[in-house]
């Protein structure tokens, strides 16, 4: 009403005032489509081309050749072991020629030869959850984490010197 709006309104006496009742049309099946154009490919653009939308970061492969990077460089064997066996898991993964592409992104940072192989498993979206929660009930788990309460008595200081022992 325009009460709502205005409480000073007073109607002319007279003059009908026009109903704030909303049009109303019947659904039809467009109404419920979405079409999807440049989008489908876009999207998944955007983890290898993150300054697509703004974001100054390198992409998936460049991530997958800066990790390997940091690895010692004496250690050859290990590199190829990581490259041999690279896990995709998650929801994105479940776009088409996504392992393709990473591969393929790979090979162009790599030396040429070197053994890459991606592997997708069948259900990846809990793979990841699967293997977290197999990790967190193993008998490791509590020589390799350190809890919240570790953090807030011995501070930044010591989480940087604190010693990961991760086995390969």
């Amino acid at each position: 009403m325009k009460f709502d709006i205005d409480p000073t309104f007073k109607p002319e006496p007279g003059v009908s005032q026009p109903a704030d009742v909303p049009r109303v049309r019947a659904l039809t099946k467009e109404d419920f489509q979405i079409a999807m154009e440049v989008e489908r490919f876009r999207c998944p653009e955007i983890l290898f081309n993150p300054n697509i939308i703004g974001i100054d970061q390198s992409g998936l492969d460049e991530m997958v050749g800066v990790s390997l990077r940091r690895l010692s460089s004496k250690s050859q064997s290990l590199e190829e072991q990581m490259t041999s066996s690279i896990l995709l898991t998650g929801g994105s993964t479940q776009f088409p020629g996504l392992s393709e592409r990473l591969e393929a992104g790979i090979r162009m940072i790599r030396p040429c030869g070197a053994p890459i192989t991606v592997i997708k498993p069948r259900d990846p979206i809990f793979d990841a959850w699967r293997g977290a929660s197999s990790y967190a009930a193993s008998l490791h788990f509590a020589e390799q984490t350190f809890t919240k309460m570790d953090y807030y008595e011995k501070g930044e200081d010591w989480l940087r010197s604190y010693k990961f022992r991760y086995t390969l």
